[in-house]
């Protein structure tokens, strides 16, 4: 069973009190990089491959999806590395509402990206491109029927499993001829998926209303439902192997922290924060047992109107450079333009993250361990 609840209980109603009271949280001084373009999409995707920070993205103006390696190090480059074009993937405008849809994997030195791609005006098609790391050219498979990308899972001898929303929830498993599974024959999908592990992720049925797990076993995979997550939400597996949500709620306003117990039937619900106009959140691990980082966006109200957006973070203090373990709020990235979204990723000893936010940035915040 997680040990989360009692020991940050105070410390939620602490937060929660800033939060009433408009407070932005300490103000953190990241690297930022700004990446070249002056149109990109709405979906971004980070993820770590050995000693190399990876990236990928779409442009409108060229409507094509893009990938960014950067090496990992105590510093962001001094220059941008050049992005390269994995395809092309709409005709023109107007573009598709899921223009650059797309899920970014990293297993090893295996890279996968699964995304649609809008061939012609009433044609899409779903791809998965896959190389080596140091491969200079993907490898392209179709997958049918079309659909939403959802996730991309490791299997054995080097084979994956592909996940996608067609009014079904469907799997493949690649390369081969695997039939196609159907996890759920009604599914609408809304929000993204959030890939937990390598046997499993969390996606928002918009037909139902609910959040399944899917997951996996030497028998296949299976989904189940999880109640009380929205389809704004961020899945991690614990130290003790436990599922945990991190999951924002329009209505009251609030983050929630849903805690699997050993009992797969009971979970736990603790507040996190208030928190107005969410529409990302990511839940990383922090090294303490049983402890977390908590990434969210959020607008905060100036003279009467929505004027200010930031990217905050609430995690321990020492991480933030502050004393001792107790949690802390602190502002990531702010400005007077709304974050379209974004995503995080931890290393040893840094958070990295890609925000959308007037253009797309790169940050990297050291964390003090």
């Amino acid at each position: 069973m997680v040990k989360l609840r009692a020991p940050l209980i105070l410390v939620f109603v602490a937060l929660l009190a800033c939060c009433t009271a408009r407070q932005q949280g300490i103000p953190l001084h990241p690297e930022i990089m700004t990446i070249p373009g002056n149109s990109p999409g709405r979906f971004v995707s980070l993820a770590v491959a050995g000693a190399n920070l990876l990236a990928a993205f779409s442009d409108r103006e060229t409507t094509t999806l893009k990938f960014m390696r950067l090496p990992l190090g105590p510093h962001l480059p001094a220059e941008t590395p050049s992005a390269t074009i994995v395809d092309k993937v709409d005709v023109s405008p107007p573009l598709s509402p899921t223009f650059g849809a797309h899920v970014l994997a990293a297993w090893g030195d295996t890279i996968d990206i699964l995304y649609l791609d809008r061939e012609s005006e009433d044609r899409s098609v779903l791809k998965l491109a896959s190389k080596t790391l140091e491969a200079p050219l993907w490898n392209l498979d179709v997958l049918e029927p079309p659909g939403e990308p959802l996730a991309v899972l490791p299997a054995r001898n080097g084979a994956l499993t592909v996940f996608w929303a067609a009014d079904s929830l469907l799997s493949r498993r690649l390369p081969g001829a695997s039939p196609l599974s159907t996890l759920r024959s009604s599914f609408q999908q809304a929000g993204r998926g959030s890939v937990f592990g390598p046997d499993g992720f969390t996606v928002f049925d918009a037909a139902s209303r609910s959040l399944f797990v899917v997951s996996g076993s030497e028998a296949g995979f299976s989904c189940r439902e999880l109640s009380g997550a929205t389809s704004v939400q961020s899945s991690l597996l614990t130290s003790d192997g436990l599922l945990a949500v991190l999951t924002w709620d329009a209505q009251t306003r609030r983050l929630y922290l849903l805690e699997q117990r050993s009992d797969m039937a009971k979970v736990s619900r603790t507040t996190i924060s208030l928190s107005e106009g969410t529409g990302t959140v990511a839940l990383l691990p922090a090294p303490t047992r049983s402890t977390y980082m908590f990434l969210f966006d959020e607008e905060r109200q100036l003279g009467g109107i929505w004027a200010q957006h930031q990217l905050s973070i609430i995690a321990p203090g020492y991480l933030l450079g502050a004393i001792g373990a107790r949690y802390r709020k602190a502002n990531l990235l702010s400005g007077t333009e709304p974050i379209e979204g974004f995503s995080a990723v931890e290393t040893q000893d840094a958070l990295y993250v890609l925000a959308l936010q007037g253009g797309l940035k790169l940050l990297r915040f050291g964390l003090s361990r």
